[in-house]
């Protein structure tokens, strides 16, 4: 078992690591953005270097591709600086900004009271709704969306997963605790929870929809299960995803804020819905 000693060592040794990796050193015409790579449609190794791709800094010849590639994108071209993305593990990424490593996170992270008492957080950059992924032979028996008696028969004793350390993998205590889902122990990416459900061991995985979409189309005899998003009470607010930045950093935070602003709900779907068509081919 893990101790909170060891956890912060690892933690503290993946920072030093990526540090090293990029240079260790910040400019003032150069954003590092960190993300881990694998949250796709918002983040993913692409298979080669495309007009929708950015060099991953700390892997070279690699890219990466994705919603959250085309906001760092768009910060770059509004602010006139240069961003370079730095992929690194999720449980290190807060670590990683307060350390230096990396200026802004920018990784489907959700401004929690808890996160922010670490970090800042700028207004959000997509909102999507939560649903369930199962079987599509689950998935076939529920085309509209599930009322909250309907949600209850379904996850009552059924085990639930998704990834650890996110607001998707908390929200499964409101379903345990309401609803009497089991909340099994979270896995460390949500193509692991995927498979979780493709062999049994769940019945189903949370994920935010263009999420769900991105694995339903991938891994064949999975589908998704829409529900009343008042099942998830209080959490129902944690949905939306923001841009992180140190504390410190008020000028970065107005700056990307003001970037933010420019880009219309109309333009966010459109970019999310480009993102996940090009991900069908991702790994």
């Amino acid at each position: 078992m893990k101790t909170k000693a060891f956890r912060h060592m690892a933690l503290l040794l993946a920072t030093v690591g990526t540090l090293a990796s990029c240079g260790g050193s910040s400019s003032e015409d150069v954003i590092r953005i960190g993300l881990e790579c694998a949250y796709i449609p918002f983040n993913w190794v692409a298979e080669g270097e495309s007009n929708f791709t950015l060099p991953i800094a700390n892997h070279a010849g690699k890219h990466a591709d994705g919603y959250d590639i085309q906001i760092a994108k768009r910060i770059s071209q509004e602010l006139g600086k240069k961003v370079e993305i730095v992929q690194t593990n999720w449980e290190s990424l807060i670590t990683d900004l307060q350390m230096n490593s990396i200026d802004a996170i920018i990784a489907g992270m959700t401004d929690t009271e808890e996160r922010r008492r670490q970090i800042s957080f700028t207004e959000e950059y997509y909102r999507s709704e939560l649903v369930l992924v199962t079987s599509a032979s689950v998935a076939s028996q529920y085309e509209a969306s599930l009322s909250e008696t309907d949600f209850a028969d379904l996850v009552e004793g059924q085990n639930i997963v998704s990834q650890v350390a996110t607001v998707t993998n908390d929200v499964i205590d409101v379903f345990a605790s309401e609803y009497g889902a089991r909340h099994v122990t979270p896995v460390a990416t949500f193509a692991l929870a995927a498979q979780d459900v493709v062999n049994g061991s769940a019945f189903a995985m949370t994920a935010e929809l263009p999420v769900a979409v991105s694995i339903s189309s991938k891994l064949s005899g999975l589908g998704i299960v829409h529900f009343d998003q008042e099942v998830l009470g209080e959490a129902r607010s944690e949905l939306g995803v923001s841009i992180g930045v140190r504390k410190s950093d008020t000028t970065l935070l107005n700056n990307i804020n003001s970037v933010l602003s420019k880009i219309s709900k109309t333009d966010r779907e459109s970019l999310m819905n480009a993102a996940v068509e090009r991900s069908g081919g991702a790994q």
